[in-house]
């Protein structure tokens, strides 16, 4: 077990589902309520939670929120904050670890990345022990999905529509199913292509999506299971999202650095060491 929650220290997975208030059946196709959206200039708010847990005990937490700006395909440019809250025994086990004092940088500070055309720019908890004097920024080839572990991107191409024609049910504004991972866009779960995701959307009258739950459970054996939630929340359709890189006197190149920045091991890797 203990070796599972070390390759999992920087990973989590997915959002507990509580039932909200009902709410008005969608007038509008979702799919192209979403694509509608896609005007340069604009973008939407996003807020997420984030959970890897133990049959039903949380292990790892990460609290996201931030925009996406979107160019006329998709999402051009984004800016989040993340915060990541560990169970304290995990902090005691990992203390002696390669990562430890990476992992002590994690948890004391939020965590921001800038992703702008093909780079990101990183600040704070995960890199704050490897940024020389003078520099607040590490710059990185883009950084895809969250550093809290690969979910179900809702904007990358063909998503929403598989969702939609895979639903169980789709009635009072709320689509839910079950899929294969291999049948998503971007494999987000990466070689477990027979693994299954739980989901639900909320889609609102205008046909955008208010929030987008996902569940997946790995077993670990003697009726124990590892459980990866994430739970979406979107406010603020077509509001004016400007997303700039920070200024290049702040930011340093990571292959500058005297040392490299701490490995985050994905999800995929989580899950199948977690099933193996």
């Amino acid at each position: 077990m203990r070796k599972v929650l070390v390759g999992l220290a920087l990973t989590t997975g997915v959002a507990l589902i509580a039932a909200p208030a009902a709410q008005a059946a969608p007038k509008a196709d979702p799919v192209k309520s979403l694509k509608a959206q896609y005007v340069p200039g604009k973008g939407v708010k996003i807020s997420s939670t984030i959970r890897m847990s133990v049959s039903g005990d949380p292990v790892i937490t990460v609290r996201e929120s931030g925009v996406a700006a979107f160019g006329k395909s998709g999402v051009a440019a984004s800016d989040r904050t993340m915060k990541f809250h560990l169970d304290p025994v995990l902090v005691s086990a990992l203390e002696d670890e390669e990562d430890g004092q990476s992992l002590k940088d994690l948890t004391r500070t939020p965590t921001r990345v800038i992703s702008v055309k093909q780079w990101s720019y990183m600040s704070g908890g995960l890199v704050a022990s490897t940024l020389p004097e003078g520099k607040t920024w590490v710059r990185t080839p883009k950084v895809g999905g969250s550093l809290g572990g690969p979910k179900v991107d809702l904007f990358a191409s063909g998503t929403l529509k598989t969702l939609l024609a895979n639903a169980s049910s789709y009635r009072n504004g709320v689509a839910k199913g079950t899929i294969k991972a291999s049948q998503l866009p971007g494999r987000p779960f990466g070689s477990r292509a027979g693994q299954k995701v739980g989901w639900t959307l909320w889609i609102d009258a205008k046909g955008l999506v208010s929030r987008f739950a996902t569940k997946v459970s790995v077993p670990l054996g003697k009726g124990e299971t590892m459980d990866f939630t994430a739970d979406e929340r979107f406010t603020g359709w077509g509001s004016k999202v400007t997303v700039t890189a920070p200024p290049a006197a702040d930011w340093i190149d990571s292959e500058d650095l005297d040392e490299e920045l701490p490995d985050v091991p994905g999800m995929p890797d989580a899950l199948t060491e977690a099933a193996g």
